[in-house]
């Protein structure tokens, strides 16, 4: 079948794509620019050129293209249902499907909701033989917009408050599923003329989504109720203080609105068999991460494979050195009470290939590491699990020259509850820590005070690399939307973080900001103050060749390496990796962009200007002792 399709090159819409080439269609994508083209072009599918907002060209795309079969994803509240519906006329298309949403049936009044209902009306009386299907929230993959950020906050923070106390129904669709069911209802003739709303296979309570979500991380996470109406309100005043919020009134009321939807009428007509959320949000995790807890249903003939459990082997062997190398860097009585968690917790420790059960054995007890010669950190037992990645596997200074040292600055974006940074003030750097999630702050405050170097660290609570990666800025309609908990949250450049750390050369910046550090080389003249780089890299969002090739055009050396602290050639198929590049050609002379302190001499000359407490744009501000 000859299909042409808009929205190709969308979430929804790859998946779409790619399935449909699989299955043996022939497949034509309008696309308005060049990125989207080369993307569509880059699954193997025909590409043509036309503007939604330009009738005309959509008009005579539509006709060059030849087919006789419509799939549309794109926005249906975007106002181009009557362009679409007459270019398909025009050109003598006959069958057509249109992704709608169950959004048409919400309580509330936003301002599309009349625009995608009066689309549907245009397209029940086109004359075609049409289909809508209206999908609730999608979810199911790294570039996923909506679970995708749930998972990364809740891998960060044991509490989550939630308006309403999250006892109201959500239903959310895999892609992945929702996928298979258009393809399927291109072809059937029981979808001629009908509308479909699809769903989950069961509606749950928010609560019940954050807990299965949690769970596939290894996590518990406690739901703490929010009044509805007072953070309708708060939100509601932020709105009219910035032309780009990230989070609006509409979304805090839709949280505590009923979304349940019937899809007997789905199930029985196209054969719909959609996965469960547990088995779905699983598969995003090892998507995302790596296996954690493994999905209970496999990959299936079309669908992106889930990356594999290590084997049995490979688990036992990661256990090996883990245990060695908490002997290693802390005390006797450390190490054994580690052997011994593992021992109690082994049947989970197995079923999960993860540590994640022994690691919460270890709270309760002070934890006192020595990651680097010379360098010995003190921290709550509760960080155990955190302090394993960053200085038992040695993540960020796996390769030698990397560790950062006494008088240089660094930079650590994606700060978290603060280990590295710890890490490199303890060794007599001077750090500029940036981190977005604010409720990371006050572990981070503790942790620097108890190990006596909060002299040594400004803290930025902010967002870098904004319109790439789990943290973005960009909603699945493009229309500019922020998570809920980056509400506020200022977006900064790196030569800002630079501007208001005091420094004009940087030693060493670390990176772990879930994917946006692709974003973040999109503007590479930073680059030139920097000698030193290592970043976790997340090829769900864009490719680790383009940030080679970025750091060689800039004179840096680069090495990739995997999950494990191997040199690779690619990522290709890892939900993660590490990046490690070092300057070839020599610096220029250093330079501060601030006055040096007057007790330079003794806390070193690039010791960072600490500046009033919470100063700037972006509520930095030095962490107090």
């Amino acid at each position: 079948m000859r299909l042409l399709v808009t929205g190709g090159s969308g979430f929804l819409g790859r998946r779409f794509v790619a399935r449909a080439l699989t299955e043996g269609h022939q497949v034509t994508g309008l696309a308005r620019t060049s990125r989207a083209g080369n993307t569509i072009a880059g699954m193997g599918a025909l590409v043509i050129r036309g503007d939604l907002d330009a009738p005309a060209t959509v008009a005579s795309a539509f006709l060059a293209s030849g087919c006789r079969t419509l799939v549309t994803m794109s926005s249906l509240g975007s106002g181009h249902a009557r362009t679409i519906v007459d270019a398909a006329r025009q050109s003598g298309i006959e069958r057509a499907v249109f992704v709608s949403t169950t959004g048409v049936f919400t309580t509330l009044d936003p301002p599309t909701k009349q625009v995608r209902i009066a689309a549907e009306d245009t397209i029940r009386t086109s004359g075609l033989d049409w289909t809508i299907i209206r999908p609730t929230m999608i979810y199911g993959g790294p570039d996923d917009r909506n679970m995708c950020r749930l998972l990364a906050l809740l891998r960060r923070t044991p509490v989550l408050p939630v308006p309403g106390g999250g006892r109201h129904l959500h239903q959310p669709v895999h892609v992945d599923d929702l996928a298979d069911l258009l393809l399927r209802a291109v072809g059937s003739d029981a979808a001629l003329g009908r509308a479909f709303d699809v769903a989950g296979p069961e509606p749950l309570p928010f609560r019940e989504i954050v807990r299965e979500a949690a769970s596939a991380l290894g996590r518990h996470v406690t739901c703490i109720p929010l009044p509805t109406a007072p953070a309708v309100t708060l939100t509601a005043v932020c709105e009219r203080l910035t032309s780009h919020p990230w989070l609006k009134a509409e979304q805090i009321t839709r949280l505590t609105e009923d979304k349940a939807f019937p899809i007997e009428d789905a199930r029985q007509s196209l054969g719909y068999a959609p996965r469960s959320f547990a088995d779905g949000i699983a598969a995003e995790t090892a998507l995302l991460w790596g296996p954690g807890s493994p999905p209970s249903r496999s990959s299936e003939q079309g669908r992106p494979p889930i990356p594999p459990q290590p084997s049995v082997a490979g688990r036992i062997g990661v256990l090996a050195h883990d245990l060695r190398r908490t002997a290693e860097i802390t005390d006797t009585g450390t190490a054994a009470r580690f052997a011994l968690a593992v021992a109690r917790n082994a049947p989970s420790i197995v079923r999960s290939g993860t540590l994640t059960r022994a690691d919460e054995a270890m709270a309760g007890r002070d934890l006192v590491c020595r990651p680097l010669d010379n360098v010995q950190i003190r921290l709550p037992g509760d960080a155990f699990g955190a302090a394993r990645e960053m200085y038992l596997r040695r993540v960020y200074f796996a390769e030698p020259g990397y560790a950062p040292a006494t008088g240089e600055v660094v930079v650590d974006l994606g700060a978290n509850q603060g280990l590295f940074s710890v890490l490199a003030a303890s060794a007599g750097a001077d750090v500029i820590a940036v981190e977005a999630l604010a409720g990371y702050a006050t572990a981070f405050h503790e942790h620097a005070a108890a190990n006596g170097v909060a002299h040594r660290i400004r803290l930025l609570n902010a967002l870098v690399g904004a319109s790439s990666g789990v943290l973005s800025r960009a909603g699945d309609d493009g229309g500019g939307s922020r998570a809920p908990w980056l509400a506020g949250i200022p977006v900064l450049s790196m030569s800002q973080v630079l501007e208001q750390g005091g420094v004009d050369h940087v030693d060493l910046v670390k990176m772990d900001i879930e994917g946006s550090e692709f974003a973040l080389f999109e503007e590479s003249d930073w680059l030139d103050a920097v000698d030193r780089i290592v970043m976790e890299v997340h090829p769900g969002f864009g490719a680790p060749d383009s940030l080679l090739a970025v750091l060689a055009g800039n004179g840096f050396e680069a090495a990739l390496l995997d999950n494990s602290l191997r040199r690779t050639d690619d990522l290709a198929g890892a939900p993660s990796g590490y990046l490690y590049a070092r300057r070839l050609r020599v610096p220029s002379p250093r330079r501060r962009t601030t006055a040096a302190p007057a007790d330079a001499d003794r806390a070193g000359a690039n010791r960072i200007d600490a500046g009033p407490a919470n100063a700037g744009p972006a509520n930095a501000g030095r962490v107090p002792a």
